[in-house]
């Protein structure tokens, strides 16, 4: 349970990453964490910027679970903290999946 859990939360950090509006923030400031010898290629950046977003939701919502755990030492073996890292991580996501609404047309 634990590792499907941790599974679901790896899809849906990629997801944000992918679709999330604050991707193309993320690129236009490439100049601040790109190293020199990386390609200027726009799909380069994308992917890295990508990457830089799905490892901030990845990190941003399992704070809560790491508290959780330090502060309840028992609930460490059990699926508790998971559900709270997948759950930041849906609440995370949410204004990735408005945009991908709006760009498939669901949602005007």
């Amino acid at each position: 349970m634990r590792l499907q859990l941790f599974a679901l939360v790896l899809g849906i950090s990629a997801f944000n990453g992918i679709f999330s509006p604050l991707v193309h923030l993320v690129a236009a400031y490439s100049f601040v964490w790109a190293p020199p010898w990386l390609s200027t290629d726009p799909s380069v950046t994308f992917y890295f910027s990508s990457l830089i977003l799905a490892t901030t939701t990845l990190l941003a919502s399992g704070i809560a679970s790491a508290l959780l755990e330090q502060l309840v030492p028992a609930s460490r073996e059990a699926p508790g903290p998971n559900l709270i890292w997948a759950a930041i991580a849906l609440i995370l996501t949410f204004p990735a999946v408005v945009r991908l609404l709006l760009i498939s047309g669901v949602a005007q």
